[in-house]
């Protein structure tokens, strides 16, 4: 699910409607619209006679008017008056106007069963169902009522009720300036609106000429999808229409907010929370400061987004920017964490970070500057033209100069991660640069390009293409491939067009060369095993038509194929095998050379041989040369040996010895024969 598709616009439709709520409540209900003017013509107040000094007797019907400056300021109308005492007028069912001090200040209606006027101070106290009228809509009840005229305040001291187009309020006491325009509620403030929000305070204030509202010792509201919390809270009022424009909710604030779609459960924490209203009743900024955390919790996932103060714009009442600074982090689903200075989020679904970031998705940890996330609903993709480094679990790391990766969703596997741009990786089993490094299969297989070099514990591989298998430790590598096994003895260099393989052994094809020391082979088809130990195995073919050329153990041989065993001291030519050991020169179907500590002990060629040493050539069904006799024997039922001094000489066994100086024959009979001879006698 797309985070802020549906994330922070949930959070910022429940601000839009749970703090605009706030602030109707707290200018409409204390208020009770007393700003508005009212028409008071029809009902202008008559000058009164003044009572009589001394009166203490019942009087039926009056009123008393206070003037000043040629301006009424008071008047009272009571059904009785019931005596007079103290300077104090005792009067019964009675209704007080008081006018405000300009003709700006509408008038305010007050009613009470019982009412006593001061007459020195002009100050009269209401006991018992007293109701107080702010404008035809607006009612408060109580059963106490004290209005101070010196300082122009009515006071209710008890608790009191308040009243408006079936919005309802309670309070311990209020207190209100007539002069001043403020309005103050004090004590278990509680107001329940013709919508069904709760709203519970310690203390509410009003100011008219001002135009702020503010509550205080608590804060708590509450609709059928939500609530809010916090120490305090304040609005700036637009003059005249009183249209909220910034609401503030201040200390410890908490919120929660219950979809009724989906069953998402909303959570929002911080220290301080400030929304911009515009002129079209629409939240436009949302700012949070203080350890921000907005959460949404349901059965499937749990995400979170978090700062120092995260600040959201709003276009049209829509999310159009959100962005959290300060130690950002934004938790996208189950093991998914981003971390950044500064993370933002817009409504086209795109995440940007700034300055140092590291995402976290899975195993999979990527370190580095200014990332671009798209968190899709199956697929999250990242990128970063910045350098980066990715690690996994394991010991994996790579890193280039510009990075893009995709993950699933909801296994968290990295499906695919291209790095371009002096690339360089490792793991436990490897170590490589390339221009180019793409992870693929969950990051187990990594194909490299632009000069790529691998490094392993037994070789280093250089190619135009790489391909490593991390899973079972394989490769493959194309065009022009270089491998330089490491032996300590003496290292092995390997080319070829292409290779492929794991840790147990190596298939090179293509024109492929082998250099080791002073040996050498050239070969089609080259299979290499065990090939940094000492029991390394070779076995090399030609391509069709073509021959296998090697010089191994001092010997120079060409072959349709050769096996190479060095645990057994064994190389096997097969196939128009022709070789040179020192002046030996044998030309077979099949030859084996026997070798110890890198020296021939014995050849053995078989299948039809011919042997030529010096001028010497001999020919038969097999042929031995043993090296520490330096003689070559030849077998079989037409072996000959032929010179040109001496011409042919037959039999079922021919040896040759000191370099094609001697020749001993044995007969076919089984009588030995042997006949000595020099092929050359050169006496000066």
């Amino acid at each position: 699910m797309r985070l802020e598709r549906v994330f922070t616009h949930r959070v910022i439709r429940f601000l839009r409607v749970v703090l605009p709520i706030l602030v109707i409540v707290l200018v409409a209900i204390p208020a009770w619209n007393y700003y508005a003017r009212r028409v008071q013509k029809a009902d202008s107040p008559r000058t009164g006679a003044k009572l009589p000094s001394g009166v203490s007797v019942r009087t039926e019907g009056f009123t008393y008017a206070r003037t000043e400056g040629g301006r009424t300021q008071f008047t009272v109308r009571a059904r009785q008056s019931l005596g007079y005492k103290d300077d104090k007028y005792i009067l019964q069912d009675v209704d007080v106007t008081v006018y405000g001090a300009t003709e700006r200040d509408p008038a305010r209606n007050i009613h009470g069963k019982n009412c006593t006027y001061d007459e020195a101070t002009n100050d009269f106290t209401c006991n018992g169902d007293v109701e107080i009228q702010l404008d035809e809509k607006t009612t408060i009840r109580t059963q106490n009522v004290i209005y101070n005229h010196r300082e122009g305040v009515v006071t209710a001291p008890e608790r009191a009720t308040l009243e408006q187009n079936g919005t309802t309020g309670h309070a311990n006491s209020f207190e209100y300036g007539m002069n001043t325009g403020l309005l103050k509620l004090n004590g278990d403030v509680k107001i329940h609106t013709a919508d069904g929000v709760e709203i519970e305070t310690g203390a509410a204030l009003f100011h008219q000429k001002e135009n702020w509202t503010t509550m205080s010792e608590g804060v708590f509201i509450q609709s059928a999808s939500g609530w809010v919390r916090g120490s305090t809270a304040r609005a700036d009022l637009e003059p005249g229409t009183h249209r909220p424009k910034i609401i503030t909710v201040e200390d410890n604030v908490t919120a929660e907010s219950q979809s009724q779609v989906g069953h998402d459960l909303w959570k929002l924490r911080a220290g301080w929370m400030e929304t911009i209203v515009s002129e079209a009743k629409n939240a436009e900024r949302v700012r949070a400061r203080g350890n921000v955390e907005i959460e949404k919790i349901n059965p499937d996932t749990h995400q979170r987004l978090s700062g120092g103060n995260i600040d959201t714009k709003l276009k049209d009442g829509k999310v159009d920017v959100l962005e959290a600074r300060q130690n950002a982090r934004m938790d996208l689903a189950s093991n998914q964490t981003l971390e950044s200075s500064a993370i933002s989020t817009n409504a086209a679904g795109s995440i940007q970070t700034m300055d140092n970031s590291v995402l976290k998705i899975g195993d999979s940890i990527i370190e580095g500057r200014d990332f671009a996330i798209e968190n899709g609903e199956d697929i999250v993709t990242f990128s970063t033209v910045r350098r980066a480094t990715l690690k996994k679990e394991g010991g994996q790391q790579s890193s280039s100069d510009q990075t893009r990766a995709r993950f699933d969703s909801r296994t968290n596997t990295l499906l695919e991660l291209v790095q371009n741009g002096n690339f360089v990786f490792h793991t436990p089993q490897y170590d490589g640069r390339a221009q180019t490094g793409r992870f693929e299969e969950g990051g187990t297989v990594v194909a490299l390009e632009g000069s790529p070099v691998v490094n392993d514990s037994e070789k280093r591989l250089e190619a135009a293409q790489i391909r490593v298998n991390q899973k079972d430790n394989s490769f493959v590598a194309t065009k022009n491939v270089s491998t330089l096994i490491k032996n300590a003895q003496q290292p092995i260099l390997i080319k070829a067009a292409r290779a492929e393989g794991a840790s147990d052994s190596i298939l090179y094809t293509g024109n492929v060369q082998l250099w080791r020391g002073d040996a050498y082979i050239r070969a089609e088809r080259l299979n290499a095993s065990a090939q940094a130990q000492q029991n390394s195995k070779l076995h090399a073919e030609a391509a069709p038509g073509g021959k296998v050329q090697s010089h191994l153990q001092k010997v120079r041989a060409v072959s349709d194929t050769l096996d190479y065993d060095d645990a057994r001291g064994v190389v096997h030519y097969l196939g128009h095998v022709r070789a040179q050991n020192q002046d030996v020169i044998l030309e077979t179907p099949d030859m084996v050379v026997n070798f110890r500590d890198s020296n021939v002990t014995e050849i053995v060629a078989s299948g039809g041989v011919v042997v030529t040493r010096a001028d010497q050539r001999g020919t038969g069904d097999r042929a031995v040369y043993d090296a520490s006799t330096d003689l070559v024997t030849l077998t079989g039922k037409n072996a000959e040996v032929r010179d040109k001094e001496h011409g042919l000489v037959q039999g079922s066994e021919l040896t040759m010895n000191n370099k094609g100086q001697t020749v001993s024959v044995t007969a076919s009979t089984g009588q030995r024969t042997v006949t000595k001879h020099p092929v050359k006698n050169e006496r000066k």
